[in-house]
């Protein structure tokens, strides 16, 4: 769907073992929640609600000190919460207190690329809505009413959006040049010159039938098939490419998508009535926008067909089978997001890389996940993953780390449990995990400093499985400096003194880090969580503090 970065070979990706094939390890309870913060060291306890205001008492030190990691976070579901707090500290009799301002620079204006998709899922799930009480016809291959794919060589007209809203429509023909087993690809007959070879389409639609489509039908399910053809259906046009001006080539660009207006019952009658993923063509005289050559274009489109992929199969299963409304935007993007990770885990797994590292086919499709990450831990608190839509890069980033983590913590039937379902959102990442929400944001906040903390062994439920993150963004840094400024991105605020207090934005779903250290023999120190006058954070952003004890 978006424009994917230029290729960056991971290097040293460090899976901790390979995907999906991990052993369970037994886990440790938190502490239980109570006045005092009683734990040992890699002991963690979550405290929501009316207690993460506190005070919270650390007790004093002994000869030896302590160190804490602690996190206050929007554990809610509720989508674009913002508010100003304080995490404050102090011992009687109080010093004067180190105040610490996080005071980012304002987010970019969203991208053209993540404006177009959230335009599309806006009008998805209008359509879903207007579709309730309408289920469709499915006609099972081998039925009377299957009609088979399209033949080789023949042409059909297809409408297809002109402007990033989609508020108007054109219609183009195109051929079918490539018929396989689970796609048929059809190229604009108005496509420009210099544009892909026969051989070119046939790599395309190889890849579509053997990686893409195998990997994620066996992650979240299947798609429909409305159309009656047995096939996914590919259409390349120059319309993809006019979408980016000209003049925005270098910042963003749509290089595909996927339409629920195809499928949805209310509508897909007046549109293609099918299973359609569209991109864009080689342009390489940039007659239409950007001057995109065959390489280029051969780059973008298979991380574009398995995020496009995969909300094409999130339509089917909660609107179509299940006669629901579409996924929540902000679970509908990481689930694209992991798709693409998983088929870039395939191919690393294959080798060819640089030192043994990761090959350029799979840095094709985690190179944009691991750089949108990247963008969200610079600045975790104020960039909320559970958002309503005008999600940025950062935003899409901390999206994918969340259920990444997941997907290492609940195993691979994950994906499936929250395609195949009615429900959406945070309830249905609660009902597919049996854990609350808040109890899943909480370790997640913890496990982005502690999983590969140097010299920590974290519980086993505050860990990452799949990802180094501090080995994979050092080899980033040691490579492209300029895009991976740090050698690690989070970087959260540190204190020793007696009284401190941290301010800033908090976010739903995000985190404001602050590691506490007492030294031997400190007093007792009483942490608070509020609202920026000091009064109380709002309930509807179920306020929580994260604390896990380093040393």
């Amino acid at each position: 769907m978006k424009g994917v970065r230029d290729r960056l070979l991971l290097g040293s990706l460090a899976a901790v073992c390979v995907a999906w094939g991990c052993a369970t390890e037994k886990s440790m309870s938190p502490a239980p929640v109570a006045g005092t913060v009683v734990l040992a060291p890699a002991q963690y306890a979550l405290y929501t609600g009316a207690q993460a205001a506190g005070p919270l008492e650390l007790p004093a030190a002994d000869s030896a000190g302590a160190q804490y990691l602690v996190v206050g976070q929007f554990a809610t579901g509720v989508g674009d919460l913002g508010a100003h707090f304080v995490l404050a500290g102090a011992t009687v009799p109080s010093a004067a207190a180190l105040r610490i301002a996080l005071a980012p620079a304002a987010p970019p204006r969203l991208p053209l690329a993540l404006r177009f998709e959230d335009n599309l899922r806006r009008l998805d799930e209008a359509a879903a809505r207007a579709s309730l009480g309408q289920p469709p016809a499915r006609a099972p291959a081998g039925s009377a009413a299957f009609r088979g794919p399209p033949a080789l060589g023949s042409q059909r007209t297809f409408v297809v959006c002109a402007d990033i809203a989609c508020g108007t429509t054109v219609s183009v023909s195109a051929t079918v040049q490539v018929v396989g087993s689970h796609s048929a690809i059809y190229v604009d007959d108005s496509a420009p010159a210099g544009g892909f070879q026969p051989s070119d389409l046939q790599q395309l639609g190889a890849q579509f039938d053997s990686v893409i489509y195998p990997i994620d039908t066996a992650a979240f399910g299947a798609p429909s098939d409305v159309d009656t053809n047995g096939v996914v259906l590919i259409l390349l046009t120059p319309q993809v490419n006019a979408l980016t001006p000209a003049a925005g080539c270098g910042s963003s660009y749509v290089s595909g998508y996927f339409f629920g207006y195809d499928l949805a019952p209310a509508t897909r009658t007046v549109y293609n009535n099918g299973e359609i993923l569209y991109g864009l063509v080689p342009d390489p005289g940039g007659t239409v926008s950007c001057a995109f050559t065959v390489s280029q274009a051969l780059a973008l489109l298979p991380p574009t067909f398995r995020h496009d992929l995969q909300q094409m199969i999130s339509f089917n299963q909660h609107v179509l089978l299940r006669g629901g409304t579409t996924e929540a935007p902000w679970l509908n993007e990481a689930l694209s997001d992991l798709a693409e990770e998983l088929v870039g885990w395939h191919y690393d797994s294959l080798g060819g890389g640089e030192g043994g590292g990761a090959s350029a086919e799979a840095s094709d499709f985690l190179s944009g996940d691991v750089y949108s990450a990247f963008q969200y831990l610079i600045y975790p608190s104020g960039q909320p993953i559970v958002t309503l839509d005008g999600s940025t890069l950062g935003v899409i980033g901390g999206e994918w780390l969340f259920l990444r983590y997941l997907a290492d913590q609940f195993g691979p039937g994950l994906t499936q449990r929250l395609e195949q379902t009615a429900l959406v959102g945070s309830a249905n990442v609660a009902n597919a995990t049996g854990m609350p929400f808040a109890t899943l944001l909480g370790r997640w906040a913890l496990a982005l400093w502690v999983s590969d903390l140097p010299g920590f062994t974290p519980d086993s439920t505050l860990r990452y499985r799949n990802w180094a993150f501090r080995t994979t963004f050092a080899s980033l840094n040691a490579q492209d400096p300029t895009d991976f400024y740090l050698a690690f991105p989070l970087t959260p605020g540190s204190t020793s003194v007696s009284t401190f207090s941290l301010a800033g934005t908090v976010t739903s779903g995000s985190g404001a880090y602050l590691v506490v250290t007492r030294p031997p023999n400190a007093a007792a120190l009483a942490l608070s969580f509020t609202a920026a006058g000091g009064g109380v954070l709002p309930a509807s952003g179920n306020p929580q503090l994260a604390i896990v004890r380093l040393r």
